[in-house]
């Protein structure tokens, strides 16, 4: 039995996720499933702890994990096979998926790559190889037209800050990255509170991943770093191409973050009742998708759309992306979509849109990932965030205490008349200025 010594705090019992700090600060979190199993370590790092000099060591160390000797020997001696993943705020050191029957397999050969981290870090002959492998990743992400101008967007809304930093990191910097920065990096980062392993399925229990965590001997303690102070500048960025075949932007303002569990949950109710428009791919949408998407599908203005609630631990941007091959009437387009923006302030959101979008919502956020190593992503970043995973039974009470009232007071604070992010890439001939697009936050009403 482990002692409950190990604990700083009890275990907190969510509908199946069990969430607990360890005494040396370790996060540990198992969620129960039948399905394909999963365990990982994560850090609450990401591209919001590097610096413009370092953008995209996380990816790269990564990317070191997974292609390792001890990624290898996992993969050929215990059938676990390695993943690493990066975001804003959470790096997926490394996560394994193994199968049934091998979780002490699994939980070994974690252990052993985290007590080879400085031996995988300082191989040059790896390193140079990862080096081209993350570069091309952030090649490959910036040839996706809807991820390219969403990343450009968060950077020029938080730009100067790290918040600002592309998730991926930048070819320049990654290029000049040596050994010494990546063990810098880990002295940092690699700390027991700075750190969540992650269980995903029934053969870990949580009392023997907490003894797991307990007893990594690699695992120094100290202080997670508080993120850098990040503030949002109404501006733009655009990239013209012509060689493309639409013009792409997206637009969105500034919310709070996570930590505003109320104003988070109003963002996404007030996104879902816009959705996202599929075009060709989806051909009921023009039957049962949103007000927005019926009208500017009518008069041939978009190709696809969508609305999103991004949150951050501190901070957030509500907006759009929009594609459109009809480039000549790109400015409509825009205008009409804020003016459909507008409706959330003036009240005039008729109730089969609101009931039908929280119906959405719910069945969207409740649905857990399929693949494991996602599935205990998401579960990191809650807890990192939030400090604990909202059980399905919170969540639902959450979108259910969102009404009318609640998105135009919403609304009135943090859409109408206010600064906003624009990127733009493509063919953007006819995407208005920043102040012309700025008026239209004020100046539109139904």
């Amino acid at each position: 039995m482990l002692s409950k010594r190990l604990f700083s705090t009890s275990s907190r019992q969510l509908t199946k996720v069990a969430v607990s700090k360890l005494g040396n600060g370790i996060t540990v979190i198992t969620k129960p499933s039948s399905g394909k199993q999963a365990v990982g370590v994560y850090l609450n790092s990401g591209s919001r702890a590097e610096n413009a000099y370092n953008s995209g060591i996380s990816t790269l160390l990564g990317n070191l994990v997974t292609s390792s000797k001890s990624s290898k020997d996992a993969l050929v001696n215990e059938g676990v096979k390695y993943y690493s993943s990066n975001a804003k705020e959470v790096t997926g050191l490394l996560s394994a998926t193994y199968p049934r029957g091998n979780s002490k397999g699994a939980l070994s050969a974690i252990k052993n790559t985290l007590e080879s981290l400085e031996s995988i870090v300082s191989d040059e002959v790896v390193l140079g190889e990862q080096k081209e492998k993350s570069i091309a990743l952030t090649e490959a992400f910036e040839n996706s037209p809807k991820d390219m101008v969403i990343e450009h967007m968060i950077g020029t809304a938080f730009q100067g800050t790290t918040l600002g930093l592309p998730k991926y990191g930048k070819a320049e910097t990654i290029e000049v990255l040596q050994s010494l920065d990546l063990k810098n990096y880990l002295s940092k980062n690699l700390v027991s509170s700075n750190i969540a392993i992650v269980s995903v399925g029934d053969e870990i229990n949580h009392e023997s991943l907490a003894k797991f965590a307990s007893q990594l001997p690699s695992i120094n303690s100290g202080a997670k770093a508080d993120f850098p102070e990040t503030s949002f500048l109404g501006s733009d960025i655009r990239l013209r191409d012509d060689t493309l075949p639409q013009a792409h932007a997206a637009i969105s303002v500034l919310t709070p973050g996570l930590h505003d569990t109320h104003a988070y949950y109003t963002g996404l109710v007030a996104a879902q009742i816009n959705g996202s428009y599929e075009g060709v791919a989806s051909p009921f949408s023009p039957f049962v998708g949103s007000t927005l998407a019926q009208l500017l599908e009518e008069n041939h203005l978009i190709d696809s759309f969508d609305h999103f609630q991004l949150a951050y631990s501190d901070v957030g941007l509500w907006g759009g992306y929009f594609a459109s091959h009809n480039v000549g009437c790109y400015d409509e387009t825009i205008h009409f979509a804020l003016k459909n923006w507008n409706r959330f302030s003036t009240g005039t959101v008729n109730e089969i849109e609101f009931a039908k979008a929280k119906a959405e919502l719910k069945l969207r956020l409740l649905k857990a990932p399929a693949c494991p190593v996602q599935h205990s992503e998401s579960l990191a970043t809650k807890a990192f965030a939030l400090g604990y995973v909202p059980s399905e039974e919170e969540i639902s009470s959450n979108v259910d205490s969102v009404t009318s009232s609640a998105i135009s007071k919403w609304a009135q604070k943090y859409l109408y008349d206010q600064d906003i992010a624009i990127a733009g890439n493509g063919q953007i001939e006819a995407l208005f200025d920043y102040n012309r697009i700025r008026n239209d936050m004020s100046t539109l009403r139904w």
